[in-house]
């Protein structure tokens, strides 16, 4: 087979509209995409073709193995699925003619649930799952992303993605070789290696800036550098006397306030580094591995201690948001990673502002790590906790050995709560936002810090201003205009009760995943003895309490009853695949053996042996009440 035709490019309409047929091999892993990658994959088509309306978007590639059958070929596929189950899926919502062209090898549950989105989303059904006993919850829930991720798209730019997704959108299909060892090759595809990152790209074109500068080329590969593992403090990137430099004595403090500050005192350091180094005395040399090992010991422990909410390359551009909304540009700046190096480009041709950059860099990381939230497998190996932790360097006596210990950034008696509030509200503004892409609160949050006194930020104005912030995403959700995330975070606009429209609730499943979120912060603010222990978990699922399809011949509920905010409450997709058909009596059985997704989940429950539509309706009120008196005190 020569190479032309092992490979070959393929628009979606093409592809779909063949009669090739494609298989899922029984050595390949089950569908795994969850809402942030299946949101991504349409919001970074939706973005290409506003831009390129007529160039082609490359999807990636559809690495297939010919099997001849039955004088018939049959594509297996060996890397592609998640993006072709995807793409079909999403063909199916758009009620795009095309004959299935995907099915999965030894696996009926998930062709039965394929099946069902196929066949019942052409004929409109309400709920396209009611007579399937046993369905892919995962699949199941890439069709309910699809549908909320579509219904946010206005009527006509929707007929334009569509047209675009179909005529303009290519993917490469890759044919192996006949002889191909395919064992062999599905364990290379999966243990490949990655090609050079997009920040690594960025941070040579930056250093080019500085041309012969090789002090200033020095001084921006530290930072740079310190600030691109994720995994730990941002002290660790640097050796103990240049923290001495940035960090003070005891690493809390940021005492430099400009990249030529910090290049004047890292040049001090650097003739005092060059004196130390001539000493060569067998005693300084055990003391020095001695350090060392010491300090790769304790590096180890905290990499592998905390995660961080984001990525790199995802932090660069919130620096970079930040840094330009607050310069003479006010030009804001996509959070996509993959236009990473385009973003960039606009801005880094004058020293001066990779100097800026590189500074705020620095600033920022240390704010990110002192008061924004990380995962914390410390004392929960399995699962975590979130924290907010500053790294503190201490010396203990007799001996003056110098360690390292993390209290709570806001570590005092009176604080301790303060502490706490601030985890619950960073969390719920995380868990509701998965992707990286749509993390708008993030950038907002350092904005606030990046314009205070970086060493002494306060507890209660934090507090404030995170609270402002969630009622004005909360405001964003429910009202008739709908505000753009640069004017929330980036402007002092005043919340427009003229526009508040409560009835935006009562939309079953298409409610925001925020507003569920935010409720639930909202009570356990205001019931704070009866439900010390919960934290906020990626949830993805809106799950009628009383069911839409009840079981055993029980009373259906009208639909304005039904889709209401009052039966209407966020949960785990396994949990909701497992119970959707039962009554609420049924559910509160099943939750006396574990714990509520949810506080307003918890709440519902309590009332679960009468829960009917006057139950609901008192629900609904009590809920709506709690969430418009909390804007009204803005």
């Amino acid at each position: 087979m020569s190479n032309s035709q092992n490979i070959k490019p393929l628009k979606i309409k093409e592809l779909f509209k063949s009669n090739d047929v494609y298989i899922i091999p029984i050595y390949q892993r089950n569908y795994t995409w969850g809402k942030g990658q299946v949101e991504q994959l349409i919001q970074d088509i939706l973005d290409f073709s506003e831009i390129n309306k007529d160039k082609i978007y490359y999807i990636g590639t559809l690495v297939v193995y010919e099997r001849k059958e039955n004088n018939s070929t049959i594509y297996e596929t060996i890397d592609g699925q998640q993006r072709l189950t995807t793409l079909s899926i999403l063909l199916s919502v758009l009620n795009f003619n095309f004959k299935p062209i995907l099915s999965y090898e030894s696996r009926e549950t998930s062709n039965k649930t394929f099946e069902a989105i196929y066949n019942k989303v052409q004929d409109k059904e309400s709920d396209i799952f009611k007579d399937v006993d046993n369905y892919n919850t995962t699949m199941k829930n890439a069709y309910e992303t699809i549908k909320s991720s579509l219904n946010k798209i206005k009527e006509a730019q929707l007929q334009l993605f569509k047209d675009y997704l179909l005529n303009y959108v290519e993917i490469l299909r890759v044919s192996v070789p006949p002889d191909t060892d395919l064992n062999h090759y599905f364990e290379i595809m999966n243990n490949r290696g990655e090609q050079l990152e997009k920040h690594e790209v960025l941070k040579s074109k930056m250093l080019s800036i500085f041309k012969e500068k090789e002090k200033e080329r020095k001084v921006f590969t530290k930072i740079w550098d310190a600030c691109s593992d994720m995994s730990r403090y941002v002290q660790y990137g640097f050796s103990t006397n240049e923290r001495d430099i940035f960090f003070s004595k005891n690493w809390n403090k940021l005492n430099l306030n400009n990249f030529d500050d910090i290049l004047k005192n890292f040049e001090l350091k650097e003739s005092e580094n060059n004196t130390e180094q001539n000493d060569n005395t067998l005693e300084s040399i055990i003391s020095k591995e001695d350090k060392i090992k010491i300090q790769l010991d304790e590096e180890k422990k905290v990499s592998e201690r905390f995660t961080s909410p984001i990525n790199f390359q995802n932090f660069l551009l919130h620096v970079l948001r930040i840094q330009v909304m607050n310069s003479e540009f006010k030009e804001d700046i996509t959070l996509d990673d993959k236009r990473l190096i385009n973003s960039f480009n606009k801005f880094i041709n004058h020293e001066d502002f990779v100097k800026e950059f590189s500074f705020n860099l620095l600033k920022l990381r240390f704010l990110f790590d002192n008061y924004i939230i990380k995962r914390d497998y410390n004392e929960n190996k399995e699962d975590g906790k979130w924290s907010l932790l500053k790294a503190y360097k201490y010396e203990y006596k007799p001996n003056n050995q110098k360690s390292v210990q993390y209290s709570n950034s806001f570590g005092d008696e009176n604080n301790e709560q303060s502490n706490k509030q601030i985890i619950m509200i960073l969390s719920m503004f995380h868990v509701s936002n998965p992707s990286m892409i749509y993390k708008h609160w993030l950038s907002g949050v350092l904005n606030y810090l990046y314009q205070q006194n970086i060493n002494d930020i306060k507890a209660d104005e934090y507090i404030d201003y995170l609270e402002d912030l969630a009622k004005k995403f909360f405001e964003r959700y429910i009202s008739n205009n709908e505000i753009d995330y640069r004017e929330i975070i980036f402007s002092s606009n005043e919340i427009d009760y003229s526009e508040i429209c409560p009835k935006k609730l009562d939309n079953g499943t298409n409610v925001e995943n925020f507003i569920f979120n935010y409720l639930d912060y909202l009570l356990w603010k205001r019931y704070p003895n009866e439900i010390k222990d919960f934290s906020f978990t990626f949830k993805s699922s809106v799950e009628h309490v009383y069911p839409q399809h009840p079981k055993d011949g029980q009373k259906e509920l009208p639909s304005e009853i039904l889709n209401s905010f009052g039966n209407l409450c966020l949960i785990s997709a396994s949990k909701n695949s497992a119970l959707s058909n039962y009554q609420p009596i049924a559910k509160k059985e099943h939750y006396s053996n574990t714990s509520y997704d949810s506080l307003k989940q918890k709440l519902m429950m309590q009332k679960a042996d009468s829960w009917n539509e006057d139950e609901i309706k008192v629900h609904q009120e009590d809920m709506i009440n709690i969430l418009i008196e909390d804007l009204k005190s803005y």
